[in-house]
């Protein structure tokens, strides 16, 4: 890549990471990169609300199926609030804004248009609904993500076969029953006891399901049940469940059979139930044929390659553009010794800037 439009690109990262935004608030941060690429390229680019979208027309008439590449836009929110770039959010877009100037002002002849979604909300599981109708409207063919990775070799291409990141989502479980004096619990309904119950329950079908099915996992976030009025007996209780799974088909099951679990014990002490899901995510599981291009792609670039035997136990709403279309969603090494993605001291490292560039534009 030539020097003065990999300085370009990284000069857009900057702009970007001093500009954070919370999910669904990314107008800055759109405006931005709106403006880098009419001021910088040729390409169409359609203002859809909230997203965007800009387009390479193919060159010749023998056209093969669209493809397309996707950068999420939103910061994470962290103590007190205030968004901050701290998963590398401002390099996925300028990323995706690097390979529009490549192909823009390369020389080679495209047999194919190219589509570049800046998405937004990654965070919260829900931009890539938004988007999503893209794909069926321009009848793209593929579709290709990536994240920047903590922990692995720096420029090292991060494959997986199958799922590459795990589908997730909130549970919070309120049972209500009625409250009584402490001296009398038997005269009211305290749901203490069904929540606990329960939590031992679904940690039991957890290693069930690890055995028989594949793997999920359940996180106890958090349980709050009654007050500290020491003269009354609890009445109303909440249970928050992280539950995540690598096979989409089987998380679904799980998650089921939570709830369900959840509507057995509260039939049992005669209490309300309230199920909530917070911040769904689904699994992006790759497709074969498109993971094969990702390896061809490293191949020809030269760029070292790993392949992972276990998919990321995060999650990721790319899941939702591969249920619709092939297409495969892979990493690149921040390096080993990088600070943790969703820390305040986290940046993205611009030096793996042009690799990203280059294997979006292999994938071309």
């Amino acid at each position: 890549m030539e020097k003065d439009l990999l300085n370009k690109i990284i000069a857009l990262r900057k702009k970007l990471h001093e500009i954070p935004e919370r999910s669904l608030a990314e107008t800055k941060t759109k405006q931005t990169l709106m403006q880098f690429l009419q001021e910088n390229t040729t390409l169409s680019i359609v203002d859809c609300g909230k997203w965007f979208y800009a387009v390479r027309k193919a060159d010749v008439g023998d056209r093969k199926a669209p493809v397309a590449f996707r950068a999420d836009m939103d910061a994470v929110c962290a103590k007190g609030g205030q968004p901050g770039h701290y998963c590398g959010h401002d390099g996925h877009s300028s990323i995706l804004a690097g390979l529009a100037l490549y192909l823009d002002k390369g020389k080679t002849e495209l047999n194919r248009d190219v589509y570049f979604i800046f998405q937004p909300v990654e965070e919260t599981g829900q931009g890539a609904k938004l988007c999503l109708p893209l794909l069926e409207e321009k009848k793209i063919g593929e579709i290709y993500g990536l994240h920047n990775i903590p922990g692995y070799p720096k420029n090292h291409i991060l494959i997986k076969e199958g799922t590459f990141a795990c589908a997730s989502t909130g549970i919070e479980i309120r049972m209500t029953g009625t409250p009584s004096h402490a001296a009398y619990p038997e005269a009211g309904k305290n749901p203490g006891f069904a929540l606990a119950k329960l939590l031992l329950e679904v940690e039991k079908l957890m290693e069930q399901v690890n055995e028989t099915r594949g793997f999920v996992r359940m996180t106890l976030i958090g349980m709050e049940i009654g007050s500290d009025s020491y003269g009354v007996s609890a009445s109303d209780g909440v249970l928050r469940l992280t539950v995540r799974g690598e096979r989409e088909c089987v998380f679904e099951e799980y998650v089921a059979a939570i709830k369900e679990l959840a509507k057995e014990r509260a039939k049992e002490e005669n209490l309300t139930l309230a199920i909530h899901e917070i911040e769904r995510f689904p699994a992006t599981e790759n497709h074969m044929d498109s993971v094969k291009k990702l390896r061809a792609c490293a191949a020809k670039q030269g760029l070292p390659v790993t392949e992972l035997k276990e998919p990321m136990r995060w999650s990721e709403d790319f899941g939702y553009y591969l249920q619709k279309t092939e297409g495969a969603f892979f990493g690149i090494g921040d390096g080993e010794d990088h600070v943790q993605l969703h820390t305040e001291q986290y940046e993205f490292p611009d030096e793996i800037i042009e690799t990203a560039v280059r294997m979006f534009g292999g994938l071309v």
